[in-house]
């Protein structure tokens, strides 16, 4: 299969990027990124929306677009459409892509991920998300091709919650779990995707047998993981890209560390809040 669309003009909008890319400040760098790639949704933002999703100021937006040669987001809104370059999200652009192999990828992936909307709205998922918030300490997995999504994902949670530790049974043997406290809640969240990591399996068993709830996050083929808890959820990976692709499971994580902080807010806050004084002091950015 071959991309039959043919490649666009650029904007007006990217050209005047593109004139003034060399010299700018840090926020600005962040701004015209962000109008790049986001440029066939602009019709529906406001300087507003856009500095909260850029996480800078609206009068630095509002300076930039002047910079730009805009008197504000209707002035820019006005000339993308002028010249036709103002799409709204999935719609034309979708249109635009119908016949191109990316296209195909990128309407898959996306569909991919709509379908989470099932299993979020399944009661386990409460229940999973429930059992994730409660336990003292929560054990990460994740073999092979995601292993690196799962050690991601244990970061992640780790900044809205204390003691998360990914779990590499290869590594350590599974050191984490000897001599459990009785009086503590454990919860173990396993990932794994075909090809299935043979360890998976057996690890699950030994958590339960330790008293430890399981959440299984999988592919729509695993056929072994609803034998031993209620808590699985499926996401598909077949886009039939040459390697399968992994953003729907990106995403399917990104909800469970939503969910679980959501359990507790001003918890979650206050460890954001935190955070980056830790960072400065590390001097790491």
């Amino acid at each position: 299969m071959t991309d039959r669309s043919e490649p666009q003009s650029p904007s007006p909008l990217l050209l005047r990027l593109q004139a003034v890319e060399g010299s700018l400040t840090k926020s600005e760098a962040v701004l015209a990124q962000w109008l790049t790639r986001n440029e066939a949704a602009l019709g529906l933002e406001t300087g507003a929306t856009i500095a909260a999703k850029t996480g800078v100021s609206e009068i630095t937006v509002s300076r930039f677009l002047r910079r730009l040669g805009y008197r504000g987001m209707a002035a820019l809104k006005e000339d993308l459409l002028e010249r036709g370059a103002a799409q709204l999200p999935g719609a034309d652009l979708g249109l635009r892509l119908l016949d191109g192999e990316m296209g195909t990828l990128i309407r898959r992936d996306a569909e991919a991920v709509l379908a989470l909307a099932a299993q979020v709205a399944r009661p386990e998922w409460a229940e999973a998300v429930a059992a994730i918030h409660a336990a003292d300490g929560v054990f990460v997995t994740g073999f092979q091709t995601v292993k690196g999504a799962a050690a991601d994902f244990a970061r992640r949670l780790s900044i809205l919650r204390d003691r998360v530790r990914f779990v590499a049974a290869h590594d350590s043997g599974l050191a984490e779990w000897l001599a459990p406290d009785p009086a503590e809640t454990r919860c173990l969240i396993l990932i794994d995707i075909i090809p299935y990591a043979r360890e998976a399996e057996p690890l699950v068993r030994l958590a339960r047998a330790q008293g430890m709830a399981v959440v299984v996050l999988t592919d729509e083929l695993n056929t072994w993981a609803a034998a031993l808890t209620p808590h699985v959820f499926f996401v598909s990976s077949k886009a039939h890209a040459y390697v399968e692709s992994s953003g729907p499971l990106a995403s399917l994580l990104s909800l469970v560390t939503h969910s679980v902080a959501a359990q507790d807010p001003a918890r979650a806050k206050a460890r954001l809040a935190a955070w980056p004084a830790l960072l400065r002091e590390l001097a790491l950015f």
